[in-house]
């Protein structure tokens, strides 16, 4: 079962961290050919008052989306969703700490990371983010 520490530690060996605050973690990771996607890993408490690891991804500026096209494309991952925060659409995961085991975070980082590149590329074709 692993706490917050546990998993900056496992990421950090991992994973290079391009940005780190207080409970947040920022990923500038390599997905297909020359793209990259960033990735945000913070702690979160959940509605049942425990810590969770929300892993966040940018897909495109909320403006610039088709968002009917877009909740359709963010509909086909078996988990995660999109939200808009501060005028970007992002995709979004949580897992519960302490009720996973660090391989389990790691599955679920791949995809976010994964879905928003591809997202990002379906509907915008550009490499923002």
């Amino acid at each position: 079962m692993a706490g917050w520490d546990d998993l900056m530690s496992f990421v950090r060996v991992r994973y290079e961290i391009m940005r780190q605050r207080e409970h947040e973690l920022w990923f500038d990771l390599p997905t297909t050919g020359e793209r990259t996607q960033i990735v945000v890993v913070r702690l979160v408490t959940g509605e049942d008052g425990r810590p969770w690891a929300q892993i966040t991804s940018p897909v495109g500026r909320i403006g610039q989306l088709d968002l009917e096209r877009t909740l359709a494309l963010a509909a086909e991952p078996v988990s995660g969703g999109v939200v808009s925060e501060n005028g970007l659409v992002l995709f979004r995961h949580a897992i519960p700490l302490g009720d996973t085991a660090l391989d389990g975070f790691d599955r679920s980082f791949r995809l976010v990371v994964d879905v928003a590149d591809r997202l990002e590329l379906e509907l915008t074709g550009a490499d923002e983010h």
